[in-house]
């Protein structure tokens, strides 16, 4: 969330609402423009900028089938990274400190767990906390592969099929406030539950 936060801060959310602006820039860059979008996403997306925001604008540069095509190896180059990220960097904290109620889950994962990942990519899509969520699991890479390049489809498909008439609807200002207030009051409210978290176990 706090990728997401910087993103819009720095004008990225002007950029992606303005459908006219985006395909301009991606035009001009030829047979490079479907490249940078694939690393765009892959050094943007784990970082915790929504996959939406690079999907939906995709569906305005290109005919729908290369959008999706497009979003979808963004996509899974971007969970990949992120799994990365967290397997390596967070994964003996993640697993020393897991609560109860996620150990059921991560055993299931340990066993098998393609089910499992693919129900979660379903209703998760390209949130990118999921991606750590399993990184920090004992899930395979191998079933966290083919479980996410499954499960992201229906979310990459509802996404380009609509894309064009949400960057119309995200360049409307009275849309955009209230979408960033509520970015912001979530960090916030998640900040300030982590934080009597902390001081009720101190206490």
């Amino acid at each position: 969330m706090v990728g997401a936060a910087v993103f819009v801060v720095l004008g990225g959310w002007d950029f992606v609402s303005d459908g006219d602006r985006v395909e301009e820039f991606f035009t001009e860059r030829g047979a490079l423009g479907p490249v940078v979008f694939i690393l765009a996403m892959w050094a943007l997306q784990p970082a915790g900028v929504p996959g939406l925001v690079f999907m939906v604008p995709a569906a305005v540069v290109w005919p729908l089938p290369t959008a999706m095509a497009l979003s979808w190896v963004g996509n899974m180059g971007a969970s990949t990274i992120a799994f990365a990220m967290a397997r390596y960097l967070a994964r003996e904290w993640a697993q020393n400190h897991m609560p109860t109620r996620l150990r059921g889950w991560d055993e299931r994962l340990a066993g098998g767990g393609l089910w499992q990942v693919f129900l979660l990519r379903v209703v998760t899509g390209q949130f990118t906390p999921a991606d750590w969520l399993l990184g920090v699991s004992t899930v395979r890479l191998r079933v966290f592969l083919v479980g996410t390049a499954l499960g992201i489809i229906p979310g990459i498909v509802l996404a380009t099929t609509l894309g064009g008439g949400l960057v119309d609807l995200l360049g409307h200002r009275w849309v955009r406030l209230p979408v960033v207030v509520a970015l912001v009051g979530f960090v916030v409210v998640r900040r300030a539950r982590r934080a009597r978290g902390s001081l009720g176990r101190a206490v």
